[in-house]
């Protein structure tokens, strides 16, 4: 159950969204990317705890919707390209015709250094996603293989998804899952997220030894954890902007 809340958070009126969760065993605020800020409450918390408890972070929420307004440090904002490897890419639209879009073949594909974008407004920003997805994919699959080798491991599979909080996990069967968006970013950091992942098949905490371990498998990788840190909700809350 989600309900809408505005709340007062010093000059400003922030929107919150209040879910209920019977998973939940204490109160937590979070700021999803893509989604307006959420507070997750027990699903016995009254109204009056919920009342406190949002009063008592106005700092915190004004916080977050003043840097949710920030400009982009990375540029990923900008118009008429998409992002990859870190780099802009410009976005070439080419508009097909109705019979073509009903037999599904709105795409999207790079070809001279320029994303070819076809098909109606409508079908362009899920052509670009499934582009983009199949680009992970084949990327990720190619540096786990590498890196899988190198640490004597086997991950189960290897998923792509959308995500929100995070870049990569590993699950207790060994199956490792990745945002998509890493493909946005530089390819180091891409490898890194995936050797950190591939080291939880040997350590599944972030103890001392898994942070040995990732030294060793990826000397210098504070520099792709600092970078994820500084821009990791940048990324998360991409979204192409295909028109100039």
């Amino acid at each position: 159950m989600t309900l809408l809340r505005l709340v007062s958070a010093g000059d400003r009126a922030v929107e919150v969204h209040v879910r209920r969760s019977r998973r939940a065993r204490r109160l937590r605020l979070w700021a999803p990317p893509r989604r307006p800020l959420e507070l997750v409450v027990p699903w016995r918390a009254s109204a009056a705890a919920v009342d406190a408890f949002l009063a008592a972070s106005g700092p915190w929420l004004a916080a977050r919707s003043a840097e949710a307004e920030r400009p982009s440090a990375l540029g990923l904002d900008r118009p008429g390209v998409v992002w990859f490897g870190g780099e802009p890419v410009p976005v070439e639209r080419r508009t097909v015709g109705v019979r073509h879009a009903a037999a599904g073949r709105p795409g999207a594909a790079l070809r001279g250094g320029r994303l070819v974008v076809s098909g109606p407004d409508a079908a362009a920003v899920a052509a670009v996603e499934r582009w983009y997805r199949r680009e992970a994919r084949a990327q990720l699959e190619a540096s786990v293989a590498t890196e899988a080798t190198l640490l004597a491991v086997r991950p189960a599979r290897v998923t792509v998804r959308d995500t929100t909080s995070r870049f990569g996990s590993c699950s207790s069967t060994g199956t490792l899952s990745f945002s998509w968006r890493l493909v946005v970013a530089p390819p180091a950091v891409l490898d890194y997220v995936v050797v950190h992942e591939l080291c939880h098949l040997r350590e599944p905490n972030h103890g001392v030894g898994f942070w040995r371990l990732v030294a060793e498998a990826r000397p210098g990788f504070d520099v792709q954890r600092r970078w994820l840190n500084e821009h990791g909700r940048e990324l998360l809350a991409y979204v192409p902007r295909l028109e100039a």
